[in-house]
């Protein structure tokens, strides 16, 4: 063959092995699976002396290699979410176990040599810019199990940050103060996950605080291999500040206006996503929609740059009902069933009912509401109601009443005060002094308040809850008698970590009366007891109080603290350990500490907390002993 047409075929051999060689390694990529994290775009200094090129081997072109199966890739020397994100990179690891089990000698070798640089890119978000990547290969049964030991070295350490804003926002110093907390800091790992956090909450301060023009200027890192540093530069220009616009509600099924009230700004107002927020959770305290979209309109922006705030509604279903089997270690068993009409009239009015029966407790109440939305969002409203209840060993009775009042709420903050006009009739098997046939009319005001800070109703996990109340009028039964009562109580509960948690909570109340709390002139649902299921475990329900006769008459006073220590194994089963204290007394000198104490299962149900305890009541005369208590959600 004449010296010219070799050459020609030698160059046309060179350029199929290119080309295939090329094709090859886009196959092996597009075969591969989801990418890794990758770096953000920064402007490296390499080091002085760059890594030494891999040595390629060379295999004679005549000299077949033997099928080569993968079992195994294990990567040492890194942390779990580093190791993740450097497997994703490995293209030999992202192969199908199919393709791994069965691929040539030069393939694996070819795998092999791009580790090195796959691992050392996948290592940069986490701030290791030079790690040494050592790969290896050992033989098993199977095949061949492939080893990556990975050394980090030396992190890559902010050395500057230099972030500034330009515009309206730098006179705003809700958004200045989101600079400083950029992370990482000067002198820490330079982790990308946390570098676009920091830049992602002062665009969301930006953002919630009307900047809608603001934009990024510059978004610059220098790293430096060598020096092991980087420079942080950032620049926003904000532009004006938007305005709050006229909020506009859709169509609905309540009267026109009714709830502008709940609006909390003027047009012209500088704007704030928080109220936006404010007014959804509002409208949802009404219980009148399904849905409530409450939304900024940047389509139609005026010149003095106000935004206007539509408002869509969706009604609920009119009327709700509801029923249930309850059980109780208190009340025994019972049922309970309700109607709720969520509004009766396009002025929004409400009416609801609601039956409870069980085995020591019986109710029967309707409420007529109408809302009160200027000032503090609220109700007036009307209730009439009978409840009646018959403890094993303590007074019942029996009391048909009627109040009328105001009720108000704005988070974490609820208030009501109302005037309870009721007629009492104490159960009773003794006669405790002649002439009281245990009839009474009660008149009186009462003023409630309350603090609630929960995070999840159903679990919390954080929560404190505070209340507090002040009532007093008139007794009537042989003689017309007057009494002042006040109480407190708080709960709180906190985790401490992810499977443990605490519950603390205290009940103090005291009444002044001007009769003999030993008479059955004296109300019982207006007695204090103790004992039961959110009390003083290891005693009966209200079995812990003044004793006449053999029965627990109940006192002027009440203490009562708790604590609870949980202890959660696995995601929703725990354990329970707690010892409960106090009493129910006419007098100090009468105070006498009742303590329980026991242990008890916890489930994290799909609709709240189940506990079952077994308490030991401490103290035998006031009726303590070994009982069973069942509850469920934790009262808040």
């Amino acid at each position: 063959m004449p010296p010219r047409l070799r050459r020609r075929r030698h160059c046309a051999a060179l350029a199929v092995g290119l080309f295939a060689s090329t094709f090859a390694a886009a196959a092996l990529a597009q075969s591969a699976g989801a990418a890794p994290a990758t770096p953000i775009p920064v402007v490296t200094t390499p080091a002085k002396e760059p890594p030494p090129p891999i040595e390629l081997a060379t295999v004679p072109a005549d000299q077949a290699l033997p099928r080569v199966s993968v079992t195994d890739i294990a990567l040492e020397g890194l942390d779990a979410e580093e190791a993740t994100n450097a497997r994703i990179a490995m293209t030999v690891a992202r192969l199908t176990p199919k393709q791994r089990g069965d691929m040539s000698e030069a393939r694996l070798q070819f795998l092999l040599r791009r580790i090195p640089a796959e691992v050392a890119k996948a290592l940069e978000p986490f701030g290791w810019y030079s790690p040494a990547v050592d790969v290896r290969r050992e033989p098993v049964a199977d095949g061949v199990r492939i080893v990556v030991r990975v050394d980090p070295g030396e992190p890559v350490l902010v050395k500057s940050i230099d972030a500034d804003i330009s515009g309206e926002a730098s006179e705003d110093r809700f958004v200045m103060r989101e600079l400083p907390k950029i992370e990482p800091d000067v002198g820490e790992r330079f982790v990308h996950v946390d570098y676009e956090a920091g830049k992602l909450r002062v665009d969301r301060k930006l953002a919630e605080r009307g900047y809608f023009d603001a934009k990024r200027t510059e978004n610059r890192v220098d790293v430096r291999r060598a020096a092991k540093s980087a420079d942080i530069r950032l620049r926003w220009e904000s532009g004006p500040r938007h305005k709050m616009g006229e909020a506009r509600f859709g169509e609905n099924h309540l009267r026109k206006g009714l709830l502008d009230p709940l609006v909390d700004w003027e047009p012209g107002d500088a704007y704030h996503r928080n109220k936006l927020t404010r007014l959804q959770t509002r409208i949802a305290q009404l219980d009148y929609f399904a849905l409530i979209e409450v939304s900024p309109n940047d389509e139609e922006i005026d010149k003095a740059l106000r935004v206007p705030i539509d408002i869509t509604l969706t009604p609920a279903k009119r009327t709700a009902y509801s029923g249930a089997i309850r059980f109780g270690s208190d009340t025994g068993v019972g049922v309970r069933a309700a109607m709720n009409r969520r509004w009766v009239n396009t002025r929004g009015h409400k009416w609801a009912a609601d039956l409870e029966w069980s085995q020591r407790r019986a109710a029967l109440t309707t409420r007529y509401r109408v809302p009160s939305l200027r000032r503090l969002p609220g109700w007036w409203f009307g209730e009439v109601g009978y409840l009646s209840e018959d403890p094993v060993n303590a007074l019942g009775y029996d009391r048909l009443g009627v109040s009328a009042g105001w009720q108000g709420r704005r988070d974490p903050f609820s208030l009501s005060a109302r005037l309870v006009f009721a007629e009492e009739r104490t159960r009773t098997s003794i006669r405790i002094f002649d002439g009281t046939d245990g009839r009474q009319t009660l008149l009186f005001p009462e003023v409630t308040a309350a603090y609630r800070r929960v995070d999840d109703p159903l679990q919390p996990d954080d929560s404190l809850q505070v209340t507090a109340a002040l009532r007093g009028g008139l007794v009537e039964s042989i003689e017309r008698r007057s009494f002042v009562q006040a109480e407190i109580g708080a709960q709180w509960l906190h985790t401490i970590s992810d499977a443990q948690l605490m519950i603390v909570r205290g009940d103090l109340a005291t009444t002044s009366y001007d009769g003999n709390p030993n008479t059955l002139e004296f109300p019982v649902s207006l007695r204090y007891f103790a004992g039961g299921d959110r009390s003083i475990r290891g005693y009966g329900y209200r079995e812990v109080g003044p004793r006449f006769g053999g029965d627990i008459i109940g006192g002027l006073h009440r203490v009562v603290v708790s604590a609870e220590y949980q202890y959660y194994f696995l995601d929703d089963w725990g354990a329970a350990f707690f010892v409960d204290a106090g009493d129910a007394f006419n007098s100090r000198s009468e105070f006498d500490v009742k303590v329980g104490v026991g242990i008890g299962a916890r489930w994290r149900s799909p609709v709240g907390l189940v506990g079952v305890d077994v308490a030991q009541g401490l103290d035998d005369e006031a009726g303590g002993g070994t009982r069973l208590h069942i509850s469920f959600g934790v009262g808040f």
